[in-house]
């Protein structure tokens, strides 16, 4: 997903990060802002979901 991500935002964004914690969780980042959080939903996003958020913010 982070290279998918990558790809389709590159020169859009500053930085997309994904950041993995315990337990299978991680959190997305755009320009250092929270965009999702596994540990919050409790459900894995699809790709999909991720980029349309990110388009509501570029």
């Amino acid at each position: 997903m982070a290279e998918a991500l990558e790809e389709k935002y590159s020169g859009q964004v500053n930085k997309v990060k994904l950041e993995p914690s315990g337990g299978g969780a991680f959190e997305v980042y755009v320009n250092e802002e929270l965009l999702y959080s596994k540990l919050e939903t409790r459900k894995f996003p699809t790709t999909e979901q991720i980029t349309t958020a990110i388009d509501d913010i570029v």
